[in-house]
């Protein structure tokens, strides 16, 4: 028997301070007292942009301005296959009311204070407050060059956020001194720090005795062969490898390349189009790469990016 779909369009609204609004289920609805994020069902002939809108109306008053699609969460019960749409929020109009009698707060994403929330929801919030920021090393063009821009750069970022050591083309002495140089600024700065699983493979079997979780090249993501280790996240390249990816239980993905990069000469590029075809579809949140800058933050966020991953361009 073919379940009914039912697509849902739940919005995680930010205000000036990164704070997100959430709401307090009101008596007399089921899960009365838990909080949540604001949203309801997509009616017959509506885009999730337009219910997202329209329930943030309807229930606290404020009209959706900006914003853009994050990621898809399916939950396949016996009476139907219901698809949640997260979108985020990061302008609208008005102050929140109380229009159907629920409390709300504004709070942090991952919050400490509110209690209980959601079920379908709380497991989600550790993937929602990841960095939106990657930088990815490349000590393997110049250890000086890379160490003084990493430092530098590390240094000026006041929230945590990843590093990605990826370094392909180094071996033996080389690598294991980028990597405790790359380790240790990210312990010093307080950043999440990141080991790219080619590079594992590179640093030979010392590298099991390692307690630092692994970023996955797509060809490791496929193969399975780091199961046994600490996986976060994994590069992809298409649609199946993000399916991977997400049956993986991984906490991202990094999607690209968006724009042409010089480490891919003559490979062609998604350009944003392509990316968020394929982000649209994600059951995680999803890093743009490619050519991409702190300064393309925006832009990835309305082609539904959780954030961007960066080489060269990270200063």
């Amino acid at each position: 028997m073919n379940k009914p779909r039912i697509d849902v369009a739940v919005a995680v609204v930010f205000n000036p301070h990164g704070e997100v609004l959430w709401g307090c289920r009101p008596v007399g609805k089921p899960y009365a007292g838990y909080w949540e994020f604001p949203g309801g069902k997509v009616e017959p002939n509506e885009t999730v942009w337009q219910a997202l809108v329209r329930e943030l109306q309807e229930e606290l008053g404020i009209v959706a301005t900006q914003g853009g699609p994050w990621f898809l969460i399916e939950h396949d019960y016996e009476h139907a296959n219901v698809r949640l749409h997260l979108y985020k929020v990061w302008a609208f109009e008005g102050e929140p009311q109380s229009l159907e009698q629920q409390a709300f707060q504004w709070a942090a994403l991952h919050p400490t204070e509110l209690s209980p929330i959601l079920p379908a929801t709380e497991p989600l919030l550790p993937k929602l407050a990841q960095p939106r920021l990657m930088a990815v090393s490349n000590y393997e063009d110049g250890f000086e060059a890379c160490a003084n821009r990493l430092t530098v750069a590390l240094a000026k970022q006041a929230s945590p956020m990843y590093v990605q050591f990826r370094e392909k083309r180094l071996h033996g002495e080389e690598l294991w001194r980028a990597f405790e140089h790359c380790r240790s600024l990210c312990r010093q700065h307080g950043h999440r720090f990141l080991l790219n699983s080619s590079s594992h493979v590179n640093m030979g079997p010392k590298a099991d005795g390692l307690d630092v979780p692994l970023h996955l090249t797509q060809a490791h993501l496929q193969s399975g062969i780091f199961q046994a280790r600490h996986c976060a996240g994994a590069s992809v390249h298409d649609a199946s490898a993000l399916r991977k990816a997400f049956e993986s239980g991984l906490d991202y993905a990094v999607l690209g390349a968006v724009k042409p990069t010089p480490t891919h000469p003559g490979q062609s590029s998604l350009g944003w189009g392509g990316f968020a075809q394929l982000a649209s579809a994600a059951r995680l949140p999803v890093f743009a790469i490619g050519g991409l800058s702190v300064d393309d933050l925006d832009e990835s966020a309305r082609h539904g990016a959780h954030g961007v991953a960066m080489i060269r361009q990270f200063r």
